[in-house]
């Protein structure tokens, strides 16, 4: 299974109708599509990129997919989700989801930063719903990809915040799947900070 796809997994067990969520890194517009099927008509997703190229293309993808309705797109930094998102959403997200590194097709000199992903990543982690999980992959074989990584392995144990860590492969610069909530179980029940 893609780490994409496990991430889905993880999604998928807590995401129902009605529900709101945030693409903080819109990028194909896969993970938008994936959050729109699952909110259903009476949920909304709140999509993020700083690529122009990005939103234009996820908002041809999910229009073919006639999906486009159930999204609302910002031209904008992931660290901007509080500046952008109503205020009386704040504390009733039900998801966030992070696909970091860079646009998949586009320029590979434009990538996510850790000052950038830390800021949004508290910002997500305010807007989420006492139940509410984030799902973040994390790329450490690109440039600048592992310090990002770390960066986030420090906030989270500064943070306190349940986790659940998943790497891709045994490779050491494998991508890596963090789930973080403010009430997250593992299967078996259990949180943990890794």
């Amino acid at each position: 299974m893609r780490i994409t796809e496990k991430a889905h997994a993880e999604l998928d067990k807590i995401l129902q109708r009605g529900d709101l969520a945030i693409d903080a890194t819109l990028g194909n517009g896969y993970d938008t599509q994936f959050l729109a099927q699952k909110v259903g008509t009476s949920g909304h997703v709140f999509a993020f990129d700083i690529q122009k190229e990005s939103i234009e293309q996820s908002t041809r993808f999910l229009g073919e997919n006639k999906l486009e309705n159930r999204v609302t797109f910002y031209l904008s930094c992931h660290s901007k989700i509080k500046q952008n998102l109503p205020i009386e959403l704040a504390g009733k997200i039900k998801t966030v989801t992070f696909n970091l590194g860079y646009l998949p097709g586009g320029d590979k000199k434009i990538i996510t930063k850790p000052d950038t992903t830390l800021s949004a990543l508290k910002q997500a982690h305010l807007c989420l719903s006492d139940n509410g999980i984030i799902s973040l992959i994390s790329y450490r074989g690109h440039e600048g990809g592992r310090c990002e990584f770390e960066e986030i392995e420090k906030l989270i144990k500064q943070e306190h915040w349940p986790v659940q860590k998943t790497p891709g492969s045994e490779a050491p610069d494998s991508p890596v799947l963090f789930i973080i909530g403010k009430a997250y179980r593992g299967a078996d029940g259990s949180t943990s900070n890794s």
